[in-house]
């Protein structure tokens, strides 16, 4: 049997103290790690999301504490809409979407008439946002019950393993548009004003049903709109598709209270 050859360690140049030093120094470390990472790291989605949480002042009127000071089944607000949202992160790729969603339980506990929001960086989910305001949402209303979550043991009654529907709704929703699958389906051809998607919604409701919107620029946009409720029907799961009266599209000029943009502002078509 051949014999392994040996390793030869004499005769190696020697490192140099300063060598030394840059190798094993704590900043080093740090840099080395953060090039590491940087590497690792997933591509960036096309743009960057904001998450946007609107909580209810129910300080204003005690009556409401706990309530549905909305005023519509459709999300039309009877108070000042955008002095309630607070902005909670940014995301940038699909690893800061998952770190939101594994980190964020508060979303099964919202209480009613609170609000969730993923929204393109620079856009508020208000319809008098100039790229929110020639535009409409599809509103799908999904009941609001408790379901295992996906890979939690058959059964299980832990509340660790459990989920609201409307959450799982909301989630696979948000998939799609950050997978830009959203924004495919309003895709044209059109030079001037192209429709965007411009955020998804989640609201909680009284009655038994929670409300998921998505947003999008141009509601005389009927093509793109159809190939929206298209894409999702047939991106979310077999099991989380609702009866067709349970969504519907509306234009944001049709609700309550809509407040058009003011000639002399940032131009909506733009």
């Amino acid at each position: 049997m051949a014999t392994r050859p040996g390793l030869m360690t004499s005769n190696l140049p020697q490192i140099s103290e300063q060598d030394l030093k840059d190798t094993t120094s704590p900043a080093r470390g740090k840099e080395m790690r953060t090039n590491l990472l940087s590497k690792l790291r997933p591509p960036p989605f096309v743009h960057t999301w904001d998450f946007y949480h609107d909580r209810q002042n129910r300080s204003d009127d005690p009556k409401n504490s706990g309530g549905n000071d909305d005023g519509n089944e459709d999300g039309s607000p009877d108070k000042p809409y955008a002095p309630r949202l607070a902005h909670m992160t940014s995301i940038n790729d699909i690893r800061d979407f998952w770190s939101l969603y594994n980190n964020a339980p508060f979303i099964d506990k919202l209480p009613v008439s609170d609000s969730v929001h993923l929204f393109h960086k620079g856009v508020k989910p208000v319809w008098e946002d100039p790229r929110n305001n020639r535009g409409g949402s599809w509103a799908f209303r999904v009941e609001k019950k408790w379901v295992l979550k996906r890979g939690a043991p058959e059964g299980s009654t832990d509340p660790a393993y459990r989920e609201l529907l409307s959450t799982v709704f909301f989630r696979e929703v948000c998939l799609l548009a950050v997978g830009e699958h959203l924004q495919e389906a309003v895709k044209s051809k059109r030079i001037t004003f192209l429709d965007d998607i411009t955020g998804v919604s989640l609201s909680i409701r009284r009655a038994g049903h929670n409300l998921i919107q998505i947003w999008n620029r141009d509601c005389e946009n009927t093509a793109g709109i159809q190939k929206i409720l298209e894409t999702v029907l047939a991106g979310i799961a077999p099991d989380l598709v609702p009866k067709s009266h349970l969504y519907y599209y509306k234009a944001h000029r049709d609700h309550v209270g809509f407040v058009p943009v003011i000639s002399g502002g940032v131009e909506e078509g733009k």
